[in-house]
């Protein structure tokens, strides 16, 4: 069996967006487990409002979030590149999952919503909710990550080994 050993940054990153794929497509059908306090259809102000998606997306999102975490505290400078494509597939999942959150729930409401650093709020019928941004935060850490291999590339094939 061949061990794996990626020759070049854009081939490690296209396996990791690959992966960043298999781990979106795996964590987000699990959104519909999500706990739900209330009723999933609810109706106000004359309109019909679905929960479960917004909240089955938001439910993927932390998923795929604690599996960022948890490989980054067990694998985080590890050598290995598959370790690594776990980390920075997980992150590229929970940052593409956050803010596909966000445009759901802007399809779902129509609030208005401004991005700020590490923070976002949502004005809806003159109440204000201001939320720390987690996905800013590891967009800044997958993109560390990110400069620090083009920087100083760790992944050599065999032959370019000492």
């Amino acid at each position: 069996m061949s061990k794996f050993s990626p020759s070049s940054i854009a081939e490690y990153y296209i396996y990791t967006v690959i992966i960043a794929v298999i781990i979106t497509f795996i964590v987000l059908p699990l959104g519909n487990f999500a706990p739900l306090d209330e009723p999933k259809v609810y109706a106000y102000d004359g309109q019909i409002y679905n929960l479960g998606p917004v909240v089955g997306v938001s439910f993927s999102a932390f998923l795929s979030l604690m599996i960022f975490i948890i490989s980054a505290i067990i694998l985080w400078g590890s050598r290995n590149a598959y370790y690594n494509m776990i980390i920075d597939a997980s992150a590229i999942s929970f940052i593409f999952l956050n803010y596909f959150n966000y445009y759901i729930i802007l399809q779902t409401w129509h609030p208005t919503i401004y991005i700020y650093p590490f923070v976002i709020e949502i004005l809806y019928n003159g109440a204000k909710a201001l939320q720390i941004d987690l996905g800013q935060i590891v967009l800044i850490v997958f993109l560390i990550r990110l400069y620090k291999i083009l920087k100083k590339p760790r992944f050599l094939s065999e032959s370019d080994k000492p």
